[in-house]
């Protein structure tokens, strides 16, 4: 797994902020989904693209 961090440190008040263990993401359009399986049919986590600025990985092996 891949641990993903989404605005981290952007220190902005009302930004949202997650860190999130996912194998993968794609950004599709309005959002990015965070999956946790190779054929991303399991969804960890869903976020409006608007609001994302950053994405940041941590790969764990």
């Amino acid at each position: 797994m891949t641990t993903f961090s989404i605005n981290k440190d952007l220190g902005q008040p009302s930004t949202f902020e997650k860190t999130v263990q996912a194998r993968d993401y794609r950004d599709e359009g309005d959002y990015f989904v965070f999956y946790a399986d190779a054929s991303r049919t399991k969804k960890v986590l869903t976020v409006r693209a608007s609001i994302v600025q950053t994405i940041e990985t941590n790969d764990e092996n």
